[in-house]
């Protein structure tokens, strides 16, 4: 088959029953290039979902395993899956994701489209700037946003991709949310794993990752006609993880500056064609269920 080589990097550790959705998907995963290869990277688990994984994993020729005994934290897990891969794509997939069917081939094409694009991200429902249709949650802060009423995830992928119509660019961003990262095999090889010292537990270690690669020459892309659907994983409770959130960044205002960080994120908050998708995807939504979205606002 033609095509690039695709590994699937999960890491995992605990919160099983979004687990468990994660690999239903990945099953139902229809890719025209060669199977792509799935590396689970079991984080020190317990035994209900070490025992899980392996039984998921042994009938399975494509998939590997990797397992500590103990934590070492998201970026840890992270640098042993992509050291384990050889494949020309390599995607980071959160464990709490759910994907639709065509997700793979949606984002493989962007690669295609432009040699110098080095990382790849698709909208969600809860992915910072990269989610729609609502940006902000009513009392502040990132909105996760609900499926519709009777609407699957490869429903809303299909509906993200009409709406992607209105949109006919691929558009080159500043950062993308870390909940699904594809990366090109050449960022890799040029400037190496992602900072395990300065962000052990993950929450900055991607922006940190796609800053380095930015400097290096490569482009960042968005797939505007691709919907992963993000659960937000119960790994880490709500104060902790703003607690991990602030301190990666503090570590990333340090490390590239706060103006550069300040600039990327105005750049994203205004970035038009993200604009549009959400209008698009709130008019859609409406006239699938007759709910109006703040995003058509």
């Amino acid at each position: 088959m033609s095509g690039p080589s695709v590994d699937i990097v999960v890491c995992i550790h605990n919160a099983l029953d979004d687990v468990t959705n994660c690999l239903d998907a990945l099953d139902r995963t229809r890719f025209t290039g060669p199977q792509p290869g799935v590396i689970l990277v079991d984080d020190g688990s317990d035994r209900p979902t070490a025992s899980a994984l392996r039984d998921w994993a042994g009938p399975r020729d494509h998939v590997r395993l990797e397992r500590r005994d103990s934590p070492g934290g998201y970026t840890v897990a992270a640098n042993t899956g992509v050291a384990a891969s050889r494949a020309d794509l390599v995607v980071l997939l959160n464990s709490d994701t759910i994907v639709p069917a065509r997700w793979l081939d949606k984002i493989a094409r962007v690669f295609d489209h432009s040699p110098d694009i080095g990382i790849v991200g698709p909208l969600s429902n809860a992915a910072s700037w990269q989610s729609v249709p609502e940006l902000a949650a009513p009392a502040g802060g990132w909105a996760i946003n609900d499926l519709p009423e009777g609407a699957t995830v490869d429903d809303m992928d299909a509906l993200v991709e009409l709406a992607a119509r209105s949109v006919p660019v691929i558009p080159r961003v500043p950062f993308v949310n870390g909940f699904c990262y594809a990366i090109r095999r050449a960022v890799i090889d040029r400037i190496g794993a992602f900072d395990e010292t300065g962000f052990p537990r993950g929450f900055g270690e991607e922006d940190d990752f796609t800053l380095r690669a930015v400097d290096a020459g490569f482009g960042v892309a968005l797939a505007l006609d691709t919907y992963v659907f993000h659960a937000k994983s119960k790994s880490y409770g709500s104060a902790t993880r703003s607690t991990l959130t602030a301190a990666g960044q503090e570590k990333l205002r340090l490390k590239h500056g706060a103006g550069r960080l300040e600039r990327g994120s105005l750049t994203m908050r205004r970035n038009p064609y993200l604009e549009r998708m959400r209008r698009e995807v709130g008019l859609l939504i409406e006239a699938r269920t007759g709910t109006t979205t703040p995003a058509m606002a």
